[in-house]
């Protein structure tokens, strides 16, 4: 265990201009962006249950080409960048500065002075016209317009619509230090998890609806519950209207690290590998190979099918595993990235997209873990994002450009 220790900058989350909320006119969007993803793909890990899979979604499958890119600058190091999302025809990337995107060509909507190192929710918003951007740091939820606020003389105002200030507490962590968390949206209800408190925001007005003191990585939404591997005391989960712990569970000889929630049960990553949790709180079966470890880094969940990056003595395989008994389908010769926790693999149409440890990203088949498409270095010797995929497009973040990728 290690006293969490921020690898970023902390945030000082700062608003812009509330009051000019009058003073100009309010840039909308059509569409509007519910609980169903549909053809985008707006949180990180996709969904409110962070399966990180998009059924309706038909990216590149057997070849890649760049339908577009754009400079995106970020901070140094060498952990892969934050993933963008997408949603109401728009590209959210994430770095020095917020950029809103075309997803469809490119072309900058807007700007926004936020340093993030965590990715953004979109979520409806009752009392606007289009939806909110939730973003979250150490100490802070904020709700920016997903459609930059107002123009003004050719100026983004009126960005901020509402700022919580959570505090911090000091967080301990196993396996090593987190990022910021992703912001889940779900209901009308923003779900973040910064400074030691599972917090739960409205949406539209930024009232606080509950909050409770635990330390957990994204939460997964789940039939009313918000699900999270809560350290040191298992799952727990806790109704989403009112905040009320309505499940714990232990993983039986392991200790939770993150959890997605799949139609039938709970897939858990612990510290010594993955574990199916019924809803009823029973561990199902774990799956812990002895030479294959694994830490930190979330799973995605498809089809009755998990995928995770493991840590092996020579490599680090992607691999596959039943969602319902735990047995391992296939182990991929592509290894996924791993700084400074395994990177989400992204699934639709059949393949698992995935940043490699070697640069660049990997589309492996579903069926049998075998690479279809490898593409990009990297001229910067970082590492990729992990994926968004939306309609026929990829989109990632990777040698300091947002890459629109599409079949060849």
């Amino acid at each position: 265990m290690v006293p969490a220790l921020s690898r970023r900058r902390l945030l000082a989350a700062t608003g812009t201009l509330l009051g000019g909320l009058a003073a100009g006119r309010a840039l909308t969007t059509p569409g509007s962006s519910g609980n169903d993803p549909g053809d985008g793909w707006p949180m990180a890990q996709h969904d409110p249950a962070g399966r990180s899979y998009a059924p309706a979604a038909s990216p590149p499958t057997d070849g890649v080409s760049v339908r577009w890119k754009h400079r995106l600058t970020t901070d140094l190091g060498f952990d892969y960048g934050v993933a963008p999302v997408v949603a109401d025809g728009r590209v959210y990337a994430a770095g020095r500065r917020l950029l809103a995107l075309d997803a469809a060509t490119g072309a900058v909507d807007f700007r926004a002075d936020r340093d993030l190192d965590a990715a953004p929710a979109v979520a409806p918003a009752r009392a606007y016209r289009s939806p909110t951007l939730a973003v979250s740091d150490a100490s802070s939820v904020t709700g920016l317009h997903a459609n930059g606020g107002l123009d003004v003389l050719g100026s983004q105002r009126g960005l901020t619509r509402w700022e919580v200030p959570v505090g911090s507490q000091e967080t301990v962590f196993v396996g090593g230090t987190p990022p910021s968390v992703p912001t889940v949206a779900a209901s009308g209800t923003v779900f973040g998890s910064t400074g030691g408190r599972l917090v739960a925001v409205d949406a539209s007005s930024g009232r606080v609806r509950w909050q409770v003191n635990v330390d957990a990585q994204r939460p997964a939404v789940h039939r009313g519950t918000v699900y999270v591997a809560a350290y040191p005391f298992g799952v727990r989960g806790y109704d989403v209207e009112t905040g009320d712990q309505q499940f714990e569970a232990q993983v039986s000889g392991a200790t939770a690290i993150s959890v997605t929630a799949g139609p039938e049960r709970l897939v858990v990553a612990t510290d010594e590998g993955l574990a199916g949790l019924s809803y009823d709180g029973d561990t199902r079966w774990r799956f812990a190979p002895g030479d294959l470890s694994r830490d930190h880094g979330a799973v995605a969940l498809a089809e009755g099918v998990a995928y995770a990056g493991f840590r092996g003595e020579d490599d680090n395989p992607l691999v596959a595993v039943d969602a319902a008994t735990g047995e391992e389908r296939w182990r991929s010769p592509a290894a996924p990235e791993a700084s400074p926790r395994f990177a989400p693999p992204a699934v639709a149409d059949g393949v698992v997209y995935l940043p490699l440890e070697d640069e660049g990203l990997a589309a492996v088949d579903a069926r049998d873990g075998h690479v279809r498409w490898r593409f990009g270095g990297n001229d910067e010797r970082r590492p990729w994002s992990p994926v968004a995929l939306a309609g026929e497009t990829l989109y990632a973040v990777g040698n300091g450009h947002v890459y629109a990728l599409e079949e060849a």
